[in-house]
């Protein structure tokens, strides 16, 4: 009978034998701790790298936001430089009228300007608002000043200057 090529394939019932069985199910529960292990590994990886990511962007904003401040800090200086010059030329800061822009180009009610009294156009501060200048009693004296990065809506002043200040004075305002 063995000689019949019929009886030569593979037997398929399954004899149970015990040592192997238990080989069988200590494999299938290493796989699945190695398994468990790697999806942990991961999970860990995914949020370690997300949590560097997020410290890294917060230290570009505080970055970007504190380049920003000190650009202001150096535009209201060099304004208050400038506005002692021009007051040391005429005997009064710039009316209301004339603005910051009497810095740059010579007013038409002005004569015996001097300037231009500062290079380049500092108006917009480093958030993209025009700087807040007031004079008062008829250019007796001012005060120059930005809302920084809440803008004016958040109803306070963020950095200043002035009349009879110097860089020293350019201060934060609660």
């Amino acid at each position: 009978m063995r000689q019949i090529p019929s009886t030569h394939r593979p037997d398929k019932t399954l004899v149970f034998v015990p040592e192997l069985r238990e080989a069988r199910l200590k494999r299938e529960r290493r796989n699945r701790r190695a398994f468990i292990a790697a999806m942990i590994s991961c999970a860990i990886l995914a949020i370690a790298s997300f949590t560097i990511w997020r410290a890294h962007e917060r230290k570009q904003a505080l970055a970007q936001s504190q380049r920003r401040e000190l650009m202001a800090r150096r535009e209201l200086d060099l304004y208050a430089k400038a506005l002692e010059i021009f007051y040391a030329d005429f005997g009064r800061y710039p009316t209301a009228k004339e603005g910051l822009a009497a810095l740059a180009r010579q007013p038409s009610t002005l004569a015996g300007w001097r300037g231009p009294y500062i290079e380049g156009d500092y108006s917009v501060d480093p958030w993209g608002v025009e700087y807040a200048y007031q004079a008062f009693n008829d250019g007796a004296g001012y005060i120059l000043s930005t809302y920084g990065p809440e803008g004016e809506a958040a109803g306070r002043v963020f950095l200043q200057v002035h009349s009879g200040a110097s860089g020293a004075n350019v201060a934060p305002k609660p």
